[in-house]
């Protein structure tokens, strides 16, 4: 049976409004951000949503049975490869949505691309966050339908808690003595995302500690949750570890995180490659600047000069970056159109309105293929049959 014949006998009063939604979960990076909004958008007019992450699967079988037990209709997955393994195997209606690893790096390797290859066929919708990804993905599946690509912009929200930066600096015995001795406020960079490789968070260690010889005000603030175990013990913690001028706090509630945003003079990212990164969009629309690294998937959200600063070295970077503390008025104009930028290309309503309609498709299209079934069978005295 196609997926149409198997939707329509588990269904046969129609389509029911469950959804399984899949991504990392559990250590609440920009994926679980971003799936947690999408459920969202859905929960608001209606649906049911399940949030799961699919390494907390034990096997393929325990999938199913989930779905299967739940009565789940349409499966919504980020990242090809990590969810996508999942989705091509359930027979239902999916949308998955390239989430930047998948599509940049896991692409290299043939086999992984094998597995994501079948999942891009299968799926009724690809979501990519930007041309850049779309263009990635034709590139790489140049048989994919138009029709099928859809391109959704990330959006945006922030919530600033309560959290000082400032007095947790401060309770950090190797910062309180520089800062004493100083009698000067701290100008912290903060560099926000999981501790992984993709993310080189140690790329510019070297030239924060320079810096910070020259100007003891000059703090690098690392933060997030450590991802891969080997990475963050062989390199990350030995170039971090007692490195004057950087202090590493691991991953901390979202609220807390846009809260050390807003209390820093500006956002740094150092990533090799990106799918469009959230951390990015939340300075842009909390009010603060942004120094990336100049990967395509920065550049797809960051005009240098106009909404922020593009780096190609760690000597570029510093450049930049001191010539950004001793003028003011290039901070504001960075920060206002920035701002400007994401309120009009990264708002909730537009991304809301993208997400209902994909799944308003879906469902349209199984209803009419499970009435089209459902007239194909004999009624029972049917002499036609």
């Amino acid at each position: 049976m196609d997926e149409f014949q198997i939707i329509s006998h588990r269904f046969p009063r129609g389509m029911p409004h469950t959804l399984i939604l899949l991504s990392p979960l559990a250590k609440r990076g920009g994926n679980y951000c971003t799936i947690k909004r999408i459920r969202n958008h859905l929960k608001s007019i209606g649906y049911k949503c399940h949030l799961e992450d699919p390494k907390l699967f034990q096997n393929h079988d325990e999938f199913v049975r989930m779905v299967d037990e739940d009565n789940i209709g349409i499966l919504i997955g980020i990242h090809a490869l990590r969810t996508g393994a999942f989705m091509k195997e359930s027979n239902l209606p999916y949308i998955v949505i390239l989430g930047g690893t998948d599509i940049n790096e896991f692409s290299k390797d043939s086999h992984s691309l094998d597995i994501m290859t079948e999942v891009i066929t299968k799926a009724k919708f690809v979501v990519c966050f930007s041309s850049t990804i779309r263009d990635k993905a034709l590139a790489l599946w140049p048989n994919i339908s138009l029709s099928k690509l859809a391109l959704i912009p990330q959006a945006v929200h922030t919530c600033v808690s309560s959290f000082n930066l400032m007095s947790y600096l401060f309770s950090q015995p190797e910062v309180n003595s520089l800062m004493t001795s100083s009698f000067q406020k701290p100008v912290v960079f903060s560099l926000i995302g999981g501790i992984r490789p993709v993310k080189n968070s140690t790329y510019l260690i070297p030239t924060f500690q320079e810096w910070h010889a020259r100007d003891k005000r000059i703090l690098l603030l690392i933060v997030g949750p450590k991802l891969d175990e080997h990475y963050c013990s062989t390199v990350f913690e030995p170039a971090v570890n007692k490195r004057p001028g950087v202090v590493y706090i691991p991953g901390l509630p979202m609220e807390d995180t846009h809260a050390i945003m807003s209390q820093s003079f500006a956002v740094v990212n150092s990533s090799d490659s990106e799918g469009m990164c959230l951390a990015i969009l939340e300075a842009m629309h909390i009010g603060v600047p942004v120094l990336a690294r100049n990967i395509p998937g920065n550049k797809a959200i960051v005009q240098d000069g106009v909404t922020g600063l593009l780096y190609d070295s760690p000597q570029e970077f510093i450049e930049k970056a001191e010539s950004l503390t001793q003028c003011p008025d290039a901070y504001v104009t960075l920060t206002k159109n920035a701002k400007e930028y994401v309120h009009t290309y990264h708002n909730l309503e537009d991304e809301r309105k993208k997400y209902v309609s994909l799944v308003e498709c879906c469902i349209k299209d199984i209803l009419a293929s499970i009435s089209s079934v459902a007239k194909s069978v004999p009624v029972h005295g049917d002499i036609t049959a």
